[in-house]
Parts: structure tokens; C-alpha cells; sequence
């Protein structure tokens, strides 16, 4: 048996399509971390007065927002491609500027992964003498989220 390495792992992102056509993906460059996908139900009590424990049922899942981290990269005119964004940070910003609901697709290297729409935030991180410069990715969900 063979574990699965994190290299290949990634976060594409596309117009929402109109009507049932399939959207576009574009693989966002400097991804360096993912959050944990899925998220914990809610617990909802149903302890009656004849329980002699407390009982509950599973209710709708939390997912919160994820957040992605990336490494910022100066790029030249050009340097994107029909597959891929290079100017992550930038394209990104203009979403967020504009409140752009968008779809987005994580791929894990094994095959899996997952689907969703939703808005995004963006943040850079603190930097310090000698390092690269980070910034943050927060999706907020507006679908649930779809396995590949």
C-alpha cells in the first residue's frame, strides 16, 4: 500500500456558467496550503423527560469559510495561459472587487476532490526580513460542496 504525496494538489476557479454549459477551470499557481474540507453537523437535542442520557441527531453541516494560502509572485504580460493563472493575486483582487460568485474545483492528486461556488476574500499575511511574500484566500460557500 502506497500513501498519496500532497505535490499535485490543485485550486482551480471559473466563471459560473450560464445555463448548463461546463465551466471554464483555471489552475490558480502558488497554492501551498488547503484547510480541511467538510465540515462537522450541528448536534441537535432530542432528550426527552423519559431519556436517562442525553440524545441528540445529526443537523446541517458547518463548512464555515476555507481558507487558502498561496505565495504571492510577480509575473510578466503573458505569463498566464489558457490553463492556468500566474497572476493569482491579481486576478483574484478584481473578483473580490466586484463580489464575483465564482465556481471553484480543489483537486487532490489521487483523483479525488471537490466542487462549489462561492465569493472570495483576500488578505496578505505578515512578512518579515528574508521572507516571501503570502497572502490568504477565504471562500465563503455559497453550494454545498460536491465530490469530483
Amino acid at each position: 500500500m502506497s500513501e498519496f504525496n500532497s505535490k499535485g494538489t490543485t485550486l482551480s476557479v471559473a466563471n459560473v456558467p450560464a445555463g448548463s454549459t461546463q465551466p471554464s477551470y483555471k489552475k490558480l499557481y502558488g497554492l501551498f496550503t488547503v484547510p480541511e474540507m467538510g465540515g462537522t453537523p450541528e448536534h441537535i437535542d432530542v432528550t426527552n423527560l423519559e431519556d436517562s442520557i442525553k440524545r441528540n441527531i445529526l443537523g446541517i453541516q458547518d463548512t464555515g469559510t476555507l481558507d487558502f494560502e498561496f505565495y504571492a509572485n510577480a509575473t510578466a504580460d503573458g505569463d498566464d495561459t489558457a490553463e492556468q493563472v500566474r497572476d493569482t493575486w491579481g486576478i483574484l483582487r478584481s473578483h473580490q472587487t466586484a463580489g464575483t460568485l465564482l465556481m471553484w474545483k480543489l483537486e487532490y492528486p489521487d483523483g479525488e476532490g471537490f466542487t462549489w461556488k462561492g465569493k472570495c476574500s483576500l488578505r496578505r499575511q505578515s512578512v518579515g526580513v528574508n521572507s516571501a511574500i503570502k497572502f490568504t484566500l477565504t471562500v465563503g460557500l455559497d453550494s454545498p460542496l460536491e465530490d469530483l
